[in-house]
């Protein structure tokens, strides 16, 4: 049987809930980087420096992200696209703790390998040159800034 107090617990709003999504909206925890190459033709030795700098960059940004109570996970999507056009190609890496990034066989290798698949003679055929752009999310930035903005007081 359903009671008062339960039907009211079901309608009011979760303070927790309500926190976190403001914090995303705020863009707490989220990361981006970008890669213009304007010198074409790209060969492939230029697509591995494109994947060697993000693959930098996120150790850069995964480093210096906060890490409350062990909450390290992070999320990773990168895109290329001709400047103000359509993706080329783009790929998530989904959720993943920062040492599956640097395992062998993890995010960093999927990564590098996302990259060398590009499509040059698409690249190529860019007359403004190509963009790489990479999105990083911490989802313990999301929790210190949402949860545990009293833990640092």
């Amino acid at each position: 049987m359903l009671h008062v107090h339960d039907l009211v617990a079901k309608f009011r709003p979760d303070p927790v809930r309500a926190r976190v999504e403001a914090a995303l909206q705020r863009g707490t925890g989220l990361h981006r980087g970008e890669w213009l190459r304007e010198a074409l033709p790209l060969d492939r030795r230029a697509l591995q420096d494109v994947a060697d700098d993000i693959s930098t960059w996120c150790r850069e940004q995964m480093s210096a992200s906060r890490r409350p109570y062990g909450i390290d996970q992070m999320a990773l999507a990168v895109a290329c696209a001709e400047p103000g056009g359509a993706p080329l190609a783009s790929k998530t890496f989904g959720v993943f703790r920062p040492v599956e990034f640097y395992r062998e066989g993890g995010v960093a290798e999927h990564l590098a390998e996302f990259i060398a698949a590009v499509d040059l003679e698409r690249v190529n055929a860019s007359e403004h040159g190509v963009r790489f752009a990479a999105a990083l999310f911490s989802w313990g930035e999301v929790a210190r800034d949402a949860i545990f903005t009293d833990a640092d007081s």
